[in-house]
C-alpha cells in the first residue's frame, strides 16, 4: 500500500488559483509530494480535487499545516477550509477526460471490500474503470473511491440506481449518504 494526500477545496477563480498552485511546485516536491491529479468538478469549475503520492508523511503533513501554505492558499483565493486528508491504499494510474469520486463511511472495511468486488461487472457496464480505493489514515472505515469515467450519463444512472443503493446498504455496510463528484481535467 502507498500513501496519498487528497485535497478538495473551492477557489474564487480557477486560472488565478492554478497560477499560484503551479508556482508552489518546489514546496510540494520538497515535502515529498508527487502530483497525480488536478481535477475540476463538472458542476462547479472552481471546486478543485487534488491527489498526490506521498513519499514522506511527516514532511507532507508539516507542509500541509504550515502557515506559509495557509498564506499561499489565501492569496490564491481559496474559499473556506480545504479538506486535506492523508490516505493509504492502491492506485492504478489511468487517464480520462472525466473522473468520479465517492467518499463514504462503512461499518467494516473488509466487508465493504468484498461487496465492492461483487459489483465489478456492473461498474464496467456503467463505463467506470477502477483507479483507487483509499482508506483514511485516521479512520480505516472512511473510504474514497476514484474511477475513470467513459460515459457520465451511464455512470450517473448507475450511481443513482436503487440496486446500487440497496447493495451499498445491505452488502457493503455503507453508513449515511456517500459524497459523489464528477470531475474533469
Amino acid at each position: 500500500m502507498s500513501n496519498y494526500l487528497t485535497v478538495i477545496h473551492e477557489c474564487k477563480d480557477f486560472p488565478a488559483w492554478k497560477s499560484t498552485y503551479d508556482g508552489d511546485a518546489p514546496r510540494r516536491t520538497a515535502a515529498g509530494l508527487t502530483e497525480i491529479h488536478v481535477l475540476r468538478e463538472h458542476a462547479n469549475a472552481n471546486l478543485v480535487a487534488l491527489m498526490f503520492g506521498v513519499s514522506d508523511v511527516s514532511r507532507a503533513n508539516a507542509m500541509s499545516t504550515s502557515p506559509e501554505l495557509a498564506s499561499a492558499m489565501k492569496a490564491a483565493g481559496i474559499i473556506g477550509t480545504p479538506r486535506a486528508r492523508f490516505r493509504h491504499g492502491e492506485y492504478k494510474r489511468g487517464s480520462a477526460a472525466n473522473y468520479a469520486t465517492m467518499t463514504l463511511a462503512v461499518r467494516d472495511y473488509e466487508t465493504a471490500l468484498k461487496a465492492y468486488a461483487m459489483d465489478a461487472a456492473d461498474r464496467k457496464a456503467a463505463g467506470l474503470t477502477d483507479l483507487a480505493l483509499l482508506q483514511l489514515d485516521d479512520d480505516p472505515n472512511n473510504l474514497v473511491v476514484l474511477w475513470a469515467v467513459g460515459d457520465v450519463a451511464r455512470a450517473t444512472a448507475f450511481f443513482d440506481s436503487a440496486a446500487l443503493a440497496a447493495h451499498m446498504a445491505k452488502n457493503a455496510g455503507v453508513v449515511g449518504p456517500p459524497e459523489r463528484h464528477f470531475w474533469r481535467t
